[in-house]
């Protein structure tokens, strides 16, 4: 008995020795799986392409627990959407759901911006901005730690959306949410291109004034912090409101910037594929200074490559108006034919699109139907497939008739041509008269909802404004490219700066003379001190940056206190000192 009891106590000490040495073991495994994650998340936005590459190592490890393998599949998801690789749905909902009971407010927030970023790429608008809207919900704006980027970017799409479905109140409000929470992540670029987002709402809604005031403040903008080719790129408008409204001093210094500068041009000087109206834009201009040979060059340019029908009229009304002025009634004919043939091209596909954006709008304010509505829904696809078939036949017959003009030149057949186009406009309006009377309960609720959202438009200027112009209250040193570089170090790396990152830091302070008096004073780690506590670093910050220990921090600041003011004090003073200079 004796002897049994022996063994038992034996085994038992065993027992209590061996489980701490596991769980060592399975804490040092958990302890890595967080560390490989925090260094994928950090190259998730400089460095997706690696960040993949480091997750797709990490999903096989079996010591991960579940938690840590959900983060894991949020950050892949992440990625994903950052690569533009096709993800379903369904798989993100999983990762929604879970994130939705096991989450913080970033965690659930990115889930679900991704998932609405999902169904955008799936041409289901609706359901982009109900996930989107779920996404912005999720955020807590009141910490100090939350995800400003990615409520930026929520924002930001949602407004796209808005601007393409025409509801121009509602991408107003989402715009100026997005260029605040861009300003709040100190991310100069998204501001900016928010910014400038802002005066195409205003152009599309026809504010030319507002549009070009804001485009002649995005070059200084964008020059400013270092962003060439999209500061030449922003002139575009300016350079078609010049040539529209013949204000052609600067139109050509424009021009050459646009064309060495912005990278849309290959190297035979022909532009990238989807902006090719800028060879309209160029020949108006020639036009203009009555260069009409390079004029009519870049009409017929733009006529072999553009593809869209709105484009493709513009080069041919020119051309004719090139031909006008060179007294050639032959030609002029022949291409106001054409240009008339691709105007019932481009209303009709311009119908077409319009009534699928009023049917998306429509199902998102109502997605949860009753069986009656989607019978109505389906009675209004059916009404909508006549329409398109019916303009695509009228656009069908006036190309004909055009054709026909053409050809015969005969005024007999002018006339019958302006007949069958008035016929064609008549049944295009009657159609589009049947459809609004079946929307007439839509139309009357998207009426209520213009006229009391364009009642907020002067407040919410009068608040973007402000907004922006507190960007100029600002620390003047916060947005320059080398602190910004050095703080992201600080709170992304382990790394401390690098001799060239010391170098441009001080070459910053150079003319601050409450500082740069004492550089030959203090030695170097001294003087970096004082410039880091002045840029507000955190001392954990500092540490970092200047490979320094915390107490060795705190024990230099003491004494710069003493030597640079004569009196003793804490840390803390030191930092309060520096700051007040």
């Amino acid at each position: 008995m004796k002897r049994i009891i022996t063994n038992i106590t034996g085994g038992l000490l065993l027992a209590v020795s061996i489980v701490p040495t596991l769980l060592s073991v399975v804490s040092c495994g958990q302890q890595a799986a967080d560390r490989d994650i925090a260094v994928a998340d950090s190259l998730s936005e400089v460095a997706p392409q690696r960040a993949m590459t480091l997750i797709d190592s990490l999903e096989g490890e079996s010591a991960m627990n579940k938690s840590r393998h959900m983060k894991l599949l949020l950050l892949k998801a992440k990625v994903r959407n950052k690569l533009a690789m096709p993800m379903s749905t369904d798989s993100l909902k999983y990762i929604a759901d879970y994130f939705d009971k096991h989450g913080d407010s970033n965690e659930r927030m990115l889930a679900y911006y991704i998932l609405g970023c999902a169904y955008f790429d799936g041409k289901d608008a609706p359901m982009a901005l109900q996930y989107f809207h779920e996404a912005a919900a999720k955020a807590d704006t009141t910490d100090s730690s939350c995800d400003f980027l990615t409520l930026h970017r929520i924002h930001a799409w949602s407004a796209e959306i808005f601007k393409s479905q025409f509801a121009f109140s509602d991408a107003f409000h989402e715009n100026s949410l997005a260029f605040k929470y861009a300003m709040k992540a100190k991310d100069t670029l998204n501001a900016i291109i928010t910014y400038e987002k802002k005066s195409n709402i205003y152009n599309a809604l026809g504010i030319s004034d507002s549009a070009i005031f804001i485009r002649k403040k995005l070059y200084g903008l964008y020059s400013k912090y270092g962003y060439e080719k999209e500061a030449v790129r922003s002139l575009g408008l300016l350079i078609n409101y010049g040539v529209e409204n013949k204000e052609l001093s600067d139109v050509k210094h424009y021009i050459n910037l646009y064309e060495h500068k912005s990278g849309n041009f290959n190297d035979k000087g022909d532009i990238k594929k989807g902006v090719e109206i800028y060879y309209v834009t160029k020949g108006r201009y020639l036009a203009e200074i009555n260069e009409l040979d390079s004029a009519e060059y870049y009409f017929r340019k733009c006529a072999r490559t553009a593809k869209n029908y709105s484009d493709l009229k513009y080069c041919f009304d020119d051309l004719a108006d090139i031909y006008r002025k060179r007294n050639r009634p032959d030609s002029v004919a022949k291409y106001a034919d054409l240009a008339r043939m691709m105007t019932d091209s481009a209303y009709a596909q311009m119908s077409t699109e319009h009534l699928q954006q009023m049917q998306a709008m429509y199902n998102y304010n109502r997605y949860r139907q009753t069986a009656e509505e989607a019978e109505k829904d389906a009675l209004r696809t059916k009404y909508i497939s006549i329409i398109i078939i019916m303009a695509i036949m009228a656009a069908a017959i006036g190309g004909a008739l055009a054709v026909r003009t053409y050809i015969m030149r005969k005024r007999r057949a002018r006339v019958d041509e302006i007949k069958e186009y008035k016929r064609k406009i008549n049944e295009l309006e009657t159609s589009r008269a049947e459809l609004e009377s079946i929307n007439s309960g839509l139309n009357a609720e998207v009426n209520r909802m213009i006229e009391e959202k364009t009642k907020k438009i002067d407040i919410l200027k009068t608040e973007y404004e402000k907004n922006f112009n507190n960007v100029k209250d600002k620390d003047l040193f916060e947005c320059e490219p080398i602190v910004i570089q050095i703080r992201w170090k600080a709170r992304k790396t382990t790394k401390p700066m690098d001799k060239d990152e010391i170098s441009r830091l001080k070459e910053l302070f150079k003319d601050y003379r409450p500082l740069s008096n004492w550089e030959n004073t203090l030695n170097n780690n001294e003087y970096l001190i004082c410039l880091l506590v002045r840029l507000d670093f955190v001392p954990a910050e500092i540490c970092i940056l200047t490979d320094l220990s915390s107490s060795n921090i705190s024990n230099i600041r003491k004494r710069l206190l003493e030597k640079m003011t004569g009196r003793e004090g804490s840390p803390k003073d030191f930092d309060k000192y520096i700051k007040s200079l």
